[in-house]
């Protein structure tokens, strides 16, 4: 195994800074989508003669059933990219190229999850709105509309990232 040349471990640094900021945001997701999947939209049944006390009253709503699964994908996403990054901090001063392989894999399976974690919560934030709000359907379509905006901005990202790797160029 080959150790590490200069080049390989100021990337290392590279990845651990950009690491600690990813860490940032999906432990801020995870603690949000924790909140959201206690506190749901719409609230919860508290008619202490109800059958369905402590239940979600929203339940039977398609746009409320989305929010909930939407939601725990996001916290799952975000809880693997958390404990990815603390496996990263754990290892973080790898000795070899294959343990800097090893770094890098986790790293982007870590981006992935976090990419992952950040549309679902957008979907849920979208879907919890139009739950309750689905009695003015103007209303919670121009929310919708106005939450999937945040898509087209990862797609624009995401093609600017892409046109630097390939070395695009536009006019302007």
């Amino acid at each position: 195994m080959m150790d590490l040349d200069e080049d390989d471990t100021r990337r290392v640094k590279e990845i651990m800074k950009a690491a600690q900021i990813h860490l940032v945001v999906a432990t801020l997701l995870v603690t949000v989508t924790f909140a959201a999947g206690f506190t749901l939209p719409g609230g919860f049944e508290n008619d202490h003669d109800s059958p369905h006390k402590g239940m979600a009253i929203l339940v039977k709503k398609p746009a409320f059933c989305a929010f909930v699964v939407t939601n725990a994908i996001a916290f799952v996403g975000s809880a693997g990219a958390v404990f990815s990054y603390f496996v990263m901090a754990a290892n973080h001063r790898p000795k070899t190229k294959e343990e800097l392989r090893v770094l890098k894999n986790i790293y982007r399976v870590a981006t992935i999850l976090q990419f992952l974690a950040m549309s679902a919560v957008v979907i849920a934030f979208v879907t919890g709105l139009y739950a309750t709000l689905s009695h003015s359907v103007s209303l919670a379509t121009s929310v919708c509309a106005i939450g999937c905006l945040s898509f087209i901005i990862y797609v624009l990202v995401l093609l600017l990232i892409y046109k630097g790797l390939t070395g695009e160029t536009t006019n302007q």
